[in-house]
């Protein structure tokens, strides 16, 4: 029974990448899920997981954009008032802003929240 559990989950995988990459139509993905669990998945049941899914791989998504910004942009950045600071030999301003960047650093890779996923309503 595990074995079959299990291989249901990982096709449930599977039809949410499909599902957010476009391959498929939530409905297609949702009917699939159901015809695939034979019984171990209602309909509503695989809603929520195509829905959870599809949710929090666009989510990550757009979180994974947003870190990718912060990283091509706050190392020029603070790199450049850094060297500019160390011209001019404001050398507290040179290590304040090698500071700031690695705070950055740290907040942008460990202390953001992973995002939860959207909780659906069953439709009356």
């Amino acid at each position: 029974m595990d074995t079959v559990i299990k291989e249901v989950a990982e096709e449930g995988k599977r039809l949410i990448d499909r599902a957010w990459l476009g391959e498929l139509t939530r409905d297609q993905a949702v009917h699939m899920f159901v015809q695939f669990g034979d019984g171990l998945v209602r309909y509503d049941t695989a809603l929520d997981i195509i829905d959870d899914g599809v949710e929090r791989l666009a989510a990550n998504a757009r979180r994974l954009r947003v870190l990718r910004w912060c990283a091509a942009l706050e190392v020029p950045m603070f790199g450049a008032f850094t060297l500019l600071a160390l011209l001019l030999g404001d050398y507290t301003t040179a290590v304040l802003s090698v500071l700031f960047l690695l705070i950055l650093q740290v907040v942008h890779r460990k202390f953001l929240p992973y995002p939860l996923p959207v909780r659906h309503h069953p439709s009356e």
